[in-house]
């Protein structure tokens, strides 16, 4: 019996044609059925042009569904891929302009701080809707792999709403394994590595070629690197960037997420224009993004017009291997997040962490850790207590969360008073309130 895959979210720019693309590549599951849902009538439409040219031209045979209704999508799908941006360009561009009148610049703000903790209560909320019709009309044992952003709020909050496997998944960890490999001149297929903390703060704690430690090669070219090996782009394929390699020689290894990224997350490196201009750090920068992904995926699309769209090579996501370990019993290893409950020792057990992961029919198993370093519990345990508190105002439908998770964060509490901090909370609460419950944006008692 064939399985159905649901992509929910399906207008995301080039992600669900790189999904697709890597599951075509699967002999396996040639014989799912795709469905592609989207709110955005226009950017669906522009899907299905690209897909179904991609389709036709690998002779497949079913016919995909494209729809606007969630249920139509979700009806007895086996695997739910999750790519909502829930408000768009609109709401993040509030998550990042409000918090400037205060002072307060940001990079992406899609994971931590201000923009982080505003986009997950409005995914939340989108995700206490999908998560309850999945356990009425999906498949017996249907799986979620979440592609969405918090992935640690989003991966705690389906763990108190709801019974449904909820996988969070990212391109982290293989992608700056890559830039590490290709900084020492080292092939990629000769190393070996580790690595766990949470998602965009995880660290490769071994990094290994026939068992040689490669990390002195690594730090003894940490000066060059410092100089030339920089991006504005915050992809953790474009460089390893300043504030990541000043961050491995203060606390002892590689981070997992770009130095524009990391820039948000801790309070070392974005408190004074001084401070971004040493380190390249430009905020704002989710915007430049956005206007480059969206150019590419037209670029794509007017190629799919034209039959002149290159075929794509297999992609780092985990999305297929997942789907393909699944189905036939072939068992494959990837880092995804999911609840701690043990896994590393020293970081609380109802955190969302990022470990390896063993997969196969019986589903995503994670592997236990261990104690990470301390220094690193430590980075790892300030974004924790926001995510917590994040995750906390949601169930509740308490504002008074939302501030105390501004407080706890490590880059607005450098920057920004007490008093500051809640008069933008209510602001931003006020600026989201078409995406967030009443009772949240209220602010009763502020």
């Amino acid at each position: 019996m064939s399985k159905v895959i649901a992509f929910i979210g399906a207008g995301s720019f080039g992600f669900t044609y790189k999904l697709v693309s890597d599951i075509l590549l699967k002999p396996a599951l040639t014989g799912c059925e795709f469905r592609f849902m989207d709110v955005n009538r226009e950017r669906l439409d522009n899907l299905k042009l690209l897909l179904d040219y991609h389709l036709d031209r690998v002779h497949y045979e079913k016919s995909p569904v494209y729809t606007q209704n969630m249920e139509e999508a979700l009806t007895g799908a086996d695997f739910i891929i999750h790519l909502t941006k829930i408000g768009f360009l609109e709401a993040s561009e509030k998550d990042m302009d409000i918090p400037k009148k205060y002072g307060l610049y940001q990079t992406v703000g899609d994971t931590c701080g201000v923009g982080g903790v505003s986009r997950g209560l409005r995914t939340m909320v989108f995700l206490e809707k999908m998560l309850g019709m999945i356990e009425k009309v999906s498949a017996p044992g249907a799986v979620v792999l979440n592609y969405t952003n918090p992935q640690q709020i989003n991966v705690m909050a389906a763990s108190k709403i709801s019974k449904v496997p909820f996988i969070g998944l990212c391109h982290s960890v293989q992608g700056t394994t890559r830039q590490m490999a290709k900084a020492i001149g080292v092939s990629y297929e000769d190393i070996t590595y580790e690595a766990a903390g949470i998602n965009h703060l995880s660290f490769i704690l071994k990094f290994e070629k026939d068992g040689k430690d490669l990390y002195p090669a690594l730090k003894s070219k940490a000066p060059e690197l410092y100089q030339n090996d920089i991006s504005t782009d915050d992809q953790i394929f474009a460089s390893l960037g300043r504030a990541r390699i000043d961050l491995m020689n203060r606390f002892g290894y590689m981070v997992t997420e770009s130095s524009q990224h990391l820039g948000e997350y801790v309070p070392y490196y974005m408190r004074t224009p001084k401070l971004r201009e040493e380190l390249d750090i430009h905020t704002d920068i989710y915007k430049k993004n956005i206007a480059a992904k969206t150019m590419d995926f037209a670029k794509k699309v007017e190629q799919a017009k034209n039959r002149t769209l290159p075929f794509p090579e297999n992609s780092v996501e985990y999305g297929a291997e997942i789907i393909n370990a699944m189905i036939t019993g072939v068992p494959c290893k990837i880092y995804a997040n999911c609840i701690n409950n043990g896994l590393i020792s020293n970081l609380p057990d109802d955190a969302c962490v990022e470990v390896a992961c063993m997969v196969d029919k019986n589903g995503v198993q994670p592997c236990r850790y261990g104690e990470l370093p301390m220094q690193l519990a430590m980075l790892c345990s300030m974004e924790i207590n926001v995510h917590r508190l994040a995750v906390e105002a949601f169930i509740k439908r308490d504002w008074k969360y939302v501030y105390w998770a501004f407080m706890a964060d490590p880059l607005v509490n450098s920057i920004l008073t007490p008093d500051e901090i809640k008069s933008l909370t209510v602001e931003i609460l006020n600026a989201q309130k078409d995406y967030l419950p009443e009772a949240l944006w209220e602010c009763k008692d502020c």
